[in-house]
């Protein structure tokens, strides 16, 4: 039994250290990446013809 609480614990650590490194890394992509000016998002499809 103690070896079962001891597994769930270690479980909760690792699942809430794994969502803090995804949700860390996902806020700082979002923070370094620059937003695209109309030129840079409309270009391509403007000069296909």
């Amino acid at each position: 039994m103690r070896t079962l609480i001891f597994g769930v614990m270690l479980l909760a650590v690792v699942a809430a250290g794994s969502s803090y490194t995804l949700i860390s890394s996902s806020l700082a992509a979002s923070r370094d990446a620059k937003a695209a000016t109309f030129a840079e998002r409309f270009a391509p499809a403007l000069w296909q013809q």
